[in-house]
């Protein structure tokens, strides 16, 4: 195994503190079907193979309407567990930054981390300006957030220590329950669109499914929301006029910018 740390095993970390659970025998990484498919086929499943020499065929589970697989090297195991300081089991509240990843002095060993993390239990949306006088801004959804969200408090003031370190400015927010036996949650926000591009360059997005929303907003200054990955790809293709998701544009008279439907010349994941 590695003595040092480098970036794509922090990575592997962040996206284990998020999607990842072990037990003595085997480890797995589990995510959304649909969202997260394309990460795992052609992210994390070359990072496996490229740092601990095996091949992931990563898979459906149905009966957890999941993705992803489960690995059973016991090398691998002991290096989550002892290297890495990851539980057997359940991880929900005891959930912390492995200690040999926050000693780094190494600020792209920390980016790692986060950008792993934020591919598993992150999110890129964009919102509503109500409070902008352009009655356009009220309607489609231009302004960014990027949120990151755990149950464990200790974890996201770890997070947030880490990411102030790499001078992002953001804020950190309490999430309480109204339903009974839930704990409260904690968010991390990083909001407007000079952070998001600080966190583009810093950071980066691993996960094609925030990506894709990131390259929208790039090429048309707002991304619709609740699209599928497909409909994105096929916006940034060419294929698909973004402004078809607003039928309240036409009702409000406005005239939305010509679209021309070539392709982006983006580099899609």
């Amino acid at each position: 195994m590695k003595s040092e740390i480098n970036e794509k095993i922090s990575e592997l970390a962040g996206i284990f503190a998020a999607d990842g659970s072990m037990q003595e025998n085997h480890i797995c990484f589990w995510g959304n079907p649909t969202a997260d498919r394309k990460y795992y086929d052609s992210i994390l499943t070359n990072i496996f193979s490229s740092e601990f020499k095996i091949k992931i065929r990563p898979h459906e589970k149905p009966s957890n309407s999941v993705y992803g697989f489960y690995v059973c090297n016991k090398s691998i195991i002991s290096f989550f567990h002892h290297e890495l300081g990851f539980p057997y089991g359940k991880k929900t509240y005891s959930l912390r930054i492995p200690f040999v990843i926050q000693k780094s002095k190494n600020k792209k060993v920390h980016a790692a981390f986060i950008r792993g993390f934020c591919a598993g239990d992150g999110c890129l949306n964009f919102d509503k300006r109500y409070a902008n006088d352009r009655k356009i801004l009220k309607i489609i959804h231009t302004y960014p957030r990027i949120q990151i969200k755990s149950v464990c408090k200790e974890f996201i003031l770890q997070l947030s220590q880490m990411i102030r370190n790499l001078n992002i400015r953001h804020f950190i927010a309490r999430q309480k329950k109204n339903i009974r036996n839930e704990a409260d949650s904690y968010m991390i926000q990083v909001s407007g669109k000079s952070r998001l591009e600080n966190w583009k360059e810093v950071i980066e997005f691993s996960n094609p499914n925030h990506l894709t929303r990131y390259l929208i907003y790039k090429k048309f200054g707002f991304v619709p929301p609740k699209t599928t990955y497909q409909e994105r790809i096929d916006i940034l293709e060419g294929n698909l006029n973004p402004w078809n998701f607003y039928k309240e544009v036409a009702q409000e008279g406005f005239e939305p910018p010509t679209y021309s439907l070539e392709g982006s010349g983006e580099k899609i994941l």
